[in-house]
């Protein structure tokens, strides 16, 4: 009796056991589409953020000039009228000046820029019939501490829609307060920005105000009770953003995997039946399994296998498709048991190489999903992102939010622009990689500098900081885990930096550069000898093989196009090593040239090209802008005359005299109907 209810009980226990799995699958299914959607309105309340920053920009370029202009009411209205014509969403852009410092001789005086219509811009001075010192944006901005104010919408009797205000202080050369700069948006200009962040057609976003008053609002707000709601304070302006998304889209998209989810059980519970009672009928011939822990064991050496398989090779050649090898990249992961927690990856995307290694805190299974999670989340974030820090950040934010076990991973990221050399790093709280140069006269080792990042999965909101070297022809990066530094020998010496420095110092100079990874691990084992391995070892490195070319980027002659030459000139500065104000300095330098050119030239095309320079004892950066218009030499221009009147000045004067004041030296020369433009700055 016992033998034939046998196949029932079991049968019983797998509907149960399955049951329990679908469900189990159902509830994960869900929960991963609704982190997804989740995910979204995050991405959308990240892209309002940062279109309302505009407004942050335009005060900061208004406080930024201006000690400059203050004592010339036309290169005021000048300046005003530049910020409002470079950020196409602003309505209106002045300063407002504290009565006894006027130039009005203690009256009020504000000159201010203003939209009419889609390409036209107006200048007055509205101190003349406006009693600013009463508005709330000049009150709150006296008032503000971090020198940043968010004023509340308002009604502005000069437009039909309400609008909302950032200002800010303004100084003198000297440092002395004199005025409020301010920059207004349109109300109108918000709903549309709230349309365009919309992560579904059918959302709703709101806008609240501090005590909770609806702003502005878009979408169909009928069902909103039925919908999956992100509601976000805007640090900024001091608003709330509120995002709903119908459930619908969980629905909709689960439905389907659970129906086939659950066709795949039922049979599965079907075809087990059947082979139970055949179990029965056959038990004379039914073979002994394997004992729990040779399971264990297979189940282990699986993992183990799937989890290196999802590693790249362990060396390749990484180049452009009909040319030849331009960067060798080696690595090799060696696991303390079957499974572990190193990592690494690489992933070639056009001309720039992404690449990461970590190490998981912990060991075993855990670990090595935490591992798997994430490559996974880097291979993501690679398709998507350009910046090393934004990787970074992007996968932090991950697994941050979703860490109960409170496990977390050193990482070091790399994005190596190929052509240029330029290598652009993030590292969050990784070991030091080792730097190996190579020239004609000289070999050198050294370590990356880097900035003291915390590891992924501790805090979301953390901000990183990215850093950048170039990279010479021959040139190599040895990057690895703490496995190897820490490893110890049979006298419980441990290994150590300075020994494996010098490790990779003698296998560089004394064996073939093609097996660099091969030989550093022979001689760790060499150390380690017969002591046991007690951690995962991971090792990679990243050659440049290839020559080094300048940086060369062409464009259309269009003022639109300078963003992508200044996110080109600030990634190669930030690796030739330049301090982050002197580079900022430079780009505005660089700007006003690439404004002259676009301007006055009259040409079709501009280029940029960077290239680093070293001349006895200085370095620096060799910027060239080359462009097909008609030939003008700025360096044969007198220096401008800012107390001479806007109408009789040279054409482009300040942006000549920007330039010259912020460079080391400045040249010029045409060939072949080519202006070229060379511009020195030393680091």
């Amino acid at each position: 009796m016992k033998k034939k209810s046998l196949p029932i009980v079991c049968a019983a226990f797998l509907v149960i056991t399955m049951t329990i799995q679908f469900i189990v699958s159902y509830s994960r299914e869900k929960k991963e589409l609704v982190n997804q959607i989740e995910y979204k309105m995050e991405l959308a309340h990240k892209d309002f953020i940062f279109e309302v920053y505009d407004l942050v920009e335009a005060t900061e370029n208004i406080a930024r000039f201006f000690p400059e202009f203050a004592d010339n009411t036309e290169e005021l209205y000048s300046l005003v009228e530049t910020v409002v014509s470079r950020f196409p969403d602003l309505y209106c852009c002045y300063v407002a000046y504290v009565p006894e410092y006027s130039p009005k001789k203690g009256q009020l005086y504000a000159p201010c820029a203003f939209r009419k219509g889609r390409d036209s811009i107006l200048t007055y001075d509205f101190g003349l019939h406006v009693p600013y010192l009463e508005r709330d944006w000049y009150i709150g901005a006296l008032e503000s501490e971090d020198n940043d104010y968010w004023s509340l919408p308002y009604n502005d009797s000069d437009h039909k829609d309400p609008i909302f205000t950032h200002s800010r202080k303004v100084f003198d050369e000297n440092g002395k307060m004199v005025g409020v700069a301010g920059a207004d948006c349109t109300l109108e200009w918000t709903k549309q920005l709230l349309e365009d962040i919309m992560p579904y057609d059918d959302a709703v976003c709101q806008l609240f105000s501090k005590d909770g008053t609806l702003i502005v609002a878009c979408g169909n707000v009928e069902h909103i009770d039925d919908m999956i709601v992100c509601k976000k304070q805007l640090s900024p302006t001091d608003m709330c953003l509120v995002i709903c998304v119908p459930k619908h889209h969980i629905s909709d998209a689960i439905t389907g995997i659970s129906l086939i989810t659950f066709s795949v059980l039922l049979s599965g519970i079907l075809l087990v039946g059947l082979l139970l009672r055949h179990i029965k009928k056959e038990h004379d011939a039914f073979v002994r399994v394997e004992t729990a822990s040779k399971v264990m064991e297979r189940e282990m050496q699986i993992a183990s296998g799937i989890q290196l398989g999802m590693l790249p090779n362990k060396s390749e050649g990484v180049k452009v498709k009909g040319e030849r090898e331009d960067v060798q990249v080696e690595a090799k992961l060696i696991p303390m048991r079957e499974v572990g927690g190193d990592l690494y990856d690489y992933f070639r995307r056009g001309e720039d190489l992404f690449f990461i290694i970590g190490d998981v805190s912990g060991k075993g299974v855990p670990a090595a999903m935490f591992m798997s999670a994430t490559v996974n989340l880097f291979r993501s974030a690679v398709q998507r992102i350009q910046s090393p820090k934004a990787i970074m950040e992007d996968m932090n934010h991950v697994l941050s939010e979703n860490n109960p076990s409170m496990m977390f991973v050193t990482a070091f990221i790399g994005r190596l622009h190929v052509p240029t050399g330029e290598l652009l790093y993030c590292n969050a709280a990784h070991c030091k990689p080792i730097h190996l140069r190579f020239d004609d006269l000289r070999f050198t080792i050294d370590t990356l500098s880097i900035v003291s990042n915390i590891p992924l999965g501790f805090d979301a909101k953390f901000r990183f900081v990215e850093q950048g070297v170039l990279l010479g022809e021959g040139d190599s990066i040895v990057l690895y885990t703490d496995g190897i530094t820490e490893a110890r020998n049979e006298k419980r010496e441990m290994l150590g930096f300075e020994r494996w420095s010098k490790i990779v110092e003698s296998v560089e100079l004394r064996v073939e550069r093609s097996s660099q990874v091969e030989n550093l691990l022979t001689e760790v084992e060499t150390f380690i000898g017969k002591a046991e391995q007690t951690d995962d070892i991971t090792l990679m490195t990243i050659r440049k093989t290839g020559t080094v070319e300048p940086l060369t980027l062409r464009v259309e002659n269009r003022m639109d196009r300078w963003p992508e030459l200044r996110a080109a000139l600030h990634d190669y500065g930030l690796c030739a090593g330049m301090e982050l104000r002197a580079l900022k300095k430079t780009e505005v330098a660089i700007e006003e040239a690439v404004a002259n050119i676009v301007k006055y030239s009259q040409a079709e095309w501009m280029e940029l090209e960077v290239r680093g320079f070293v001349d006895e004892r200085i370095s620096g950066l060799e910027v060239t802008l080359r462009d097909n218009g008609i030939a003008f030499d700025p360096t044969k221009h007198s220096e401008v005359d800012t107390e001479q009147a806007m109408a009789e000045r040279q054409i482009g004067g300040l942006g000549i005299a920007l330039l010259r004041k912020i460079a080391d030296e400045v040249h010029y020369s045409r060939t072949n109907e080519i202006n070229e433009l060379t511009i020195l700055k030393n680091i």
